[in-house]
């Protein structure tokens, strides 16, 4: 993190206060001092700290009844604590500063040493239901002229006027017309006022109350018309921006975000940088940008070094791209920070797990639900790591606290029911949750990965196989939901691994060959990537993808001019991935191509590659004829390093792209070349074509990619794998001389029957039969690979 300058240390002494004013606030309705606000006297410092708007009954008990359910652990029988006011602050639920001088209250100059900017409440604040909801700073309230006070108050009058006569919200045609026409009159007046500082705060808060009236579009007309008036002014686009988001306008709300960030130039702006840069962060993982959206935490963060959530939201958004060790830093800065915050310690428990850092997990569970006993993520992970411990008392009490918060929770329902079994109690209720998760979700593969626990107690401890059998009889027969894998580890022999496999016929792929190839088609179907086409990609190398300072100068720029932040590259395959992708998918493809390709081209963990490299190991991704994807390959590369419109790759290049590509696809025992040796002169694409097939240098893998892509949906007379014993979908492999038959995986594997006791196995490969029938694409073959979707 940045250090803090002077002027930050400026800015924030003015915010030293925070705290001894949310003391003078809490002190001013504890009437009968006995340090907890009760409901009467949390009604009354509602009432008065919003002195515009005007509360039914029901709204109050409403606002009540979710604040003390929200911060359950901070009341007891006499109401609410001075912390738990302060929590209230720090999660939006208000605005220190503007309640303190809507009270009048007066402060005396205090130090203290929690600075962070709060998150706050009011229509700066987007209420749609992401997790997590961006942030809100503590910005002064406008002093406002009598007549915008008035203009105001005439708007929360008749909206509150129209929920008391229908129940609801403005709901009837009429009086959505009559709510139309009074509001056109009413910014026909502020339009009127007498000086466009007024108009502009009128058009403002009439954005504001209507916005608390969750009349997004109406508040949208109100800010624009403020927008109309000061084109420059930062808070109105933020205002614009939070209210697009919680419409679930999120490319809308980015772009506001992004003019309040280009316009943000004051020294009020200065303290509302932070909140813009998080606020764009949230709308961005909404859409599915997640590096895009740590770009932005990190900003906030820098800004203000005290931004605890900035933090924790890098660190949620780190961890879901894969980067556990960053992740795990951001959040244990964030819990340094604010060591109660029970969301970051469950994030840092489950950045610690996927670290291996067991024990360190399980602290950071148990701090939560010391902090939060109905926290049911908290619940789950340690119910899930005590189950994995086979503490499955432990893990049954767990997930039944989660299921009193969560009774709809269907993994917790399995989990239970995993745990129920392994005790020896409650079957037929086991075997009915089992049901109704299979039957709901279709998740086939969390159902075998609690089978795949169930064998492993029962062979421990001796059970007959009869509670398996019926736990096999809840899914429908079919194979291709379980992991190829888990099939074939558990039917052969551990030593068969290490026998020799040999091709009667040249043309046939290795089994090294198959292995990569299956490992290729993994990361094609879990990046969704196998949906572009090799074109789309090569338009991709363009320099308008670069930033300005990277962008050629004269006719050459050299490899080195190819560098841009990894948040770029998101931003170019979310147009190069098919339309119907959606953003939750879209993450998840990111998060993959992060791990597998990006990390790898990031070699000194800066954020940023080499834009030429990435597209250029994607290409063998692409769908559609291999030389087309040698070609997309050759012309990026030429893009990248090239010296004028006549040039060649250099040879040295071409062996580093297949360097990254062995790199990126994990070929096994792999030698990097000695590029010092390979000189540096152009080669043409036909030499290119011939290098990559080349097994002494090239990467030879890619006509095994094709038969692999070109069959896997295809059966064999419903031929079965000697070494799994299921159905053979996609290429087969006959051993002449064993007389039996593999699907890929296995050959790949180097598997086989543990009654063949061969030194040598000879093998044909067949890919089609005349009589083969293809698979319905919702029975797709699975790679062997550590990527196997569920």
């Amino acid at each position: 993190m940045a250090g803090v300058g002077p002027a930050e240390e400026g800015r924030l002494s003015a915010l030293a206060g925070r705290t001894e004013k949310v003391k003078a606030i809490f002190a001013q309705f504890d009437k009968n001092s006995d340090g907890r606000l009760s409901k009467e006297e949390m009604a009354a410092l509602v009432v008065a700290v919003n002195p515009s708007v005007r509360f039914s009954e029901d709204q109050i008990a409403a606002i009540l009844e979710e604040v003390f359910k929200t911060y359950g652990e901070f009341i007891d029988h006499g109401g609410l604590s001075l912390a738990g006011l302060r929590r209230t602050y720090d999660d939006g639920a208000g605005d220190v500063d503007r309640d303190f001088d809507a009270l009048g209250l007066t402060l005396e100059p205090v130090l203290d040493d929690d600075l962070d900017l709060k998150k706050g409440g009011g229509d700066d604040s987007p209420k749609k239901g992401v997790e997590p909801p961006p942030d809100t700073p503590a910005l002064p309230a406008p002093e406002l002229s009598e007549a915008v006070k008035a203009l105001v108050q005439e708007l929360d009058t008749l909206l509150q006027r129209g929920v008391e006569i229908t129940g609801d919200a403005l709901v009837d045609q009429e009086s959505q017309g009559k709510l139309a026409r009074a509001l056109a009159e009413m910014r026909h007046r502020a339009d009127t006022l007498r000086s466009p500082e007024e108009s502009f705060d009128a058009h403002m808060e009439m954005g504001a109350v209507l916005g608390a009236h969750g009349r997004w579009e109406e508040a949208l007309l109100s800010y624009r018309r403020a927008i109309a008036l000061r084109p420059e002014d930062a808070r109105a686009h933020f205002r614009i921006g939070n209210a697009l988001y919680s419409s679930q306008k999120f490319t809308e709300a980015r772009d506001s975000y992004g003019r309040a960030l280009d316009v943000a130039r004051t020294p009020t702006d200065s303290k509302l940088l932070p909140q813009i840069h998080v606020n764009m962060g949230v709308a961005m993982e909404a859409d599915g940008f997640m590096m895009g959206a740590c770009e932005h935490y990190r900003e906030a963060a820098i800004l203000n070094p005290q931004q605890h959530r900035a933090l924790k939201l890098l660190g949620s958004a780190l961890y879901s791209l894969g980067e556990l060790r960053a992740a795990e830093e951001a959040l244990q800065h964030a819990v340094n920070l604010r060591p109660d915050y029970a969301d970051a310690q469950v994030d840092l428990g489950n950045a610690l797990y996927g670290l291996g850092e067991l024990e360190s997990a399980v602290a950071c569970f148990q701090k939560a639900i010391e902090l939060n006993s109905s926290h049911t993520e908290a619940l789950f992970n340690l119910g899930n790591v005590r189950r994995e411990q086979s503490q499955f008392e432990a893990a049954l009490e767990l997930y039944n606290r989660m299921l009193l918060v969560d009774p709809t929770n269907w993994k917790g329902k399995l989990n239970r029911s995993v745990c129920l079994l392994a005790l020896g109690r409650g079957e037929d209720e086991s075997l009915s949750a089992f049901k109704e998760v299979y039957k709901k979700t279709g998740k086939r593969a969390e159902i075998y990965e609690a089978i795949k626990v169930m064998k492993k107690s029962c062979k421990a401890k001796g059970w007959n196989t009869g509670l398996m059998k019926k736990l096999k009889s809840v899914s429908t027969g079919s194979t291709h939901g379980q992991p190829p894998q888990a099939r074939a580890i558990s039917a052969v022999d551990a030593a068969s691994k290490n026998v020799r496999f040999s091709r009667a016929d040249a043309s046939a792929s290795t089994p090294e060959q198959v292995a990569v190839a299956l490992e290729i088609r993994a990361v094609e179907k879990i990046t969704k990537l196998g949906t572009c086409i090799p074109t789309a990609l090569r338009r991709e190398a363009s320099d308008d993808n670069l930033p300005d300072d990277r962008r050629p100068q004269g006719s050459a720029a050299g490899s080195e001019g190819k560098i841009v932040r990894k948040a770029n590259v998101e931003r170019i395959f979310r147009r190069l991935l098919d339309a119907s992708v959606g953003a939750q998918a879209f993450a998840e493809a990111m998060k993959h191509i992060n791990c597998r390709v990006l990390a790898v081209l990031d070699k000194d963990e800066m954020g940023t590659v080499d834009l030429g490299k990435v597209l250029a190991v994607a290409a063998v991704l692409c769908q559609g004829p291999i030389e087309e994807r040698k070609r997309a390959a050759y012309d990026i590369l030429l893009w990248r390093s090239k010296q004028g419109m006549d040039a060649h790759v250099p040879r040295e290049d071409a062996l580093s792209y297949f360097h990254d590509l062995s790199l990126v696809y994990k070929v096994p025992n792999y030698t990097a070349p000695d590029l010092s040796a390979s000189g540096n002169a152009g080669i043409t694409f036909q030499e290119f074509s011939s290098m990559i097939e080349d097994e002494s240098i090239g990467f030879p893998y890619l006509s095994s990619l094709q038969k692999i892509e070109s069959f896997d949906r295809f059966r064999h007379h419903g031929m079965i794998c000697a070494a799994t014993g299921y159905h053979i979908v996609g290429p087969r492999y006959h051993c002449v001389n064993g007389n039996f038959d593999l699907c890929a995986s296995s050959y790949a594997a180097h598997l086989v029957p543990t009654t063949s006791k061969f030194e040598e196995y000879i093998f044909k490969e067949y890919l089609s039969e005349s009589s083969t029938k293809k698979l319905s694409k919702f029975a797709c073959y699975s790679p062997h690979s550590e990527l196997v979707m569920e």
